[in-house]
């Protein structure tokens, strides 16, 4: 019975690093997310061959593939204001 209990609080630190994930995806909390999936990338518009518009937040996204070959989207900023690029 030791065993499962242990087994358990080791899976609880994996499982909060998952959902951890997950919400950052949610959350858009992040300037740089991975894409995992198509799903991903629901809240977005393709405006340009690698720019993305935010459907509700309006703010201009670069989609592109990083050093390991994953794909990431990024959130863009104006270089002056440091804010985030708006349409």
């Amino acid at each position: 019975m030791d065993d499962v209990y242990y087994s358990l609080i080791n899976d609880v630190d994996s499982l909060k690093t998952a959902e951890e994930e997950i919400n950052g995806m949610d959350d858009f909390l992040s300037d740089r997310i991975k894409v995992a999936s198509m799903d991903d990338l629901f809240n977005f518009l393709r405006i340009g061959e690698d720019t993305l518009v935010h459907k509700s937040q309006k703010d201009l996204w670069r989609i592109s593939e990083d050093k390991k070959g994953q794909m990431v989207i990024e959130r863009l900023f104006d270089p002056n204001s440091k804010q985030p690029i708006r349409v």
